[in-house]
């Protein structure tokens, strides 16, 4: 398979989705917000208290 053809099959594999799928209303946009920033912090705040036990353990 070419390298154009795999282009193209990728451009009609996109406009497949897009056909299929559909915007969320916004009681669920805003649930997978609170959820992805709840843990973004989580993991944020992980890896603050690992850096911060490592420099405190190795001075």
């Amino acid at each position: 398979m070419s390298l154009v053809d795999r282009i193209k099959k990728l451009r009609e594999d996109w406009r497949r989705i897009i056909s299929v799928s559909k915007k969320p209303d916004r009681s669920s946009f805003y649930l997978n917000l609170r959820v992805t920033l709840i843990v973004l912090l989580f993991v944020g705040l992980l890896a603050f208290l690992v850096q911060l036990a490592f420099s405190i353990l190795l001075g």
